[in-house]
């Protein structure tokens, strides 16, 4: 038997996820693919550690409300864990920024969802040591780390058990290393329909527990993808025992208990995927400008700026379109081609940094923003009607 913990990255402003196909997923109540998807794990069983953004929250209280009964209807299925507002770049925030971002994301999953666990899934596997002392200081018991998003040569230095990670000023946090290689296995599962290299992967494992991660919109990007994530969870083997963070004893290896050359640190992860072209860089600079200032930013400013620092308007412009190779249907000889196309987040990403400056020239958001029925513009919308209570 192995012990599985499955934590699941859930983005709604993912790079391949137009701001319509979005809430098309969420539209619909309990009939809405979202809460099917949801409702596969009570029919098999399966517990999971969901990791929401803060943005994606307030976009399925506002679109599928039933989403969110029903994770709180089955604490003994549904773990949530600490997430950011906005899926950012944190090698990119400043020190309040970066606080800014976390406080929010984390006061509003801990007042929406009943089960949560203070583990922190950082965005992209990126952190700063200073950026450990602060999630230290807001009760983070833990962090997890990628060692697969790294070059081999750091990637040979992360530790496999879990460890002590420490920060600036001598601070330390628990790191839980993920195993990369699911991530892959899991995403040739949907489009393969076979569960096949999952199940080798963690029963050949000889860690006594396995932590898994992925991004939990993937069965959203390709066709039948809920049907392709109902067949792989009915055959994950029988012998992968899945539990929540809170059902472990967590030990962490001390820095002095490490093997020789290890990272003690959180290692920088590299950000050439996302300035590949250096189309972004003056977005980024005049982001940068902004944010320097963010004491001065109005409440409504906070919430563009929130806006604006998403990674995936970097990744929309920046990464190009996965060209993924898929069984149309079980049981299918051969696969064809598909492309899962980058959305156009980059130019939503424009406009609300042109509200962002237009307001700081004119001390006001522009009225036609809300009357507008641009789907980005009426998500917006819900989130600043929603954070308006809950930032001062």
């Amino acid at each position: 038997m192995r012990t599985l913990v499955d934590v699941v990255n859930v983005n709604g402003e993912a790079s391949c996820l137009s701001s319509s196909r979005w809430i098309e997923i969420l539209k619909g109540g309990a009939t809405s693919e979202f809460f099917q998807w949801l409702n596969l794990y009570i029919k098999y069983k399966k517990k999971i550690t969901l990791g929401l953004t803060g943005m994606t929250v307030v976009d399925i209280l506002k679109f599928n409300p039933e989403s969110i009964g029903l994770i709180n209807a089955n604490p003994n299925i549904f773990e949530m864990i600490i997430r950011p507002f906005s899926h950012d770049v944190a090698l990119l925030r400043s020190t309040d920024g970066f606080e800014r971002n976390i406080h929010i994301g984390q006061a509003i999953i801990t007042k929406e969802f009943k089960n949560v666990s203070l583990f922190f899934l950082p965005p992209e596997f990126m952190l700063t040591n200073e950026q450990i002392k602060i999630l230290n200081s807001k009760s983070i018991k833990s962090v997890f780390i990628n060692s697969s998003r790294f070059p081999e040569e750091i990637k040979d230095r992360i530790p496999v058990e879990p460890y002590e990670v420490r920060g600036v000023g001598g601070t330390t946090l628990g790191c839980i290393p993920v195993n990369g290689e699911l991530t892959d296995d899991y995403l040739q599962s949907l489009h393969s329909y076979s569960s096949a290299a999952w199940n080798k992967n963690i029963k050949s494992n000889r860690k006594k527990c396995i932590f898994s991660w992925r991004d939990g919109e993937s069965s959203f990007l390709i066709p039948d993808g809920v049907k392709r994530e109902g067949a792989w969870l009915k055959s994950e083997s029988n012998d992968i025992e899945r539990k929540q963070l809170k059902d472990l004893t967590l030990s962490y290896l001390s820095n002095d208990r490490l093997p020789e050359g290890s990272f003690k640190s959180y290692p920088v992860h590299s950000f050439s995927a996302w300035m590949e072209g250096l189309r972004m860089l003056g977005f980024l600079k005049r982001i940068q400008r902004i944010e320097e200032n963010i004491q001065a930013l109005s409440q409504e400013q906070v919430i563009l700026w929130l806006h604006v620092i998403g990674s995936d308007i970097l990744s929309a412009v920046e990464k190009r379109s996965p060209m993924i190779k898929i069984k149309t249907r079980p049981h299918q000889k051969g696969f064809q081609s598909y492309t899962i196309q980058r959305s156009e987040r980059g130019f939503e990403g424009e406009e609300y940094l042109f509200l962002l400056e237009h307001s700081m020239k004119d001390a006001k958001i522009p009225a036609h923003v809300f009357s507008s029925q641009e789907v980005h513009l009426i998500k917006f919308k819900n989130r600043i009607d929603y954070l308006k209570t809950m930032i001062p």
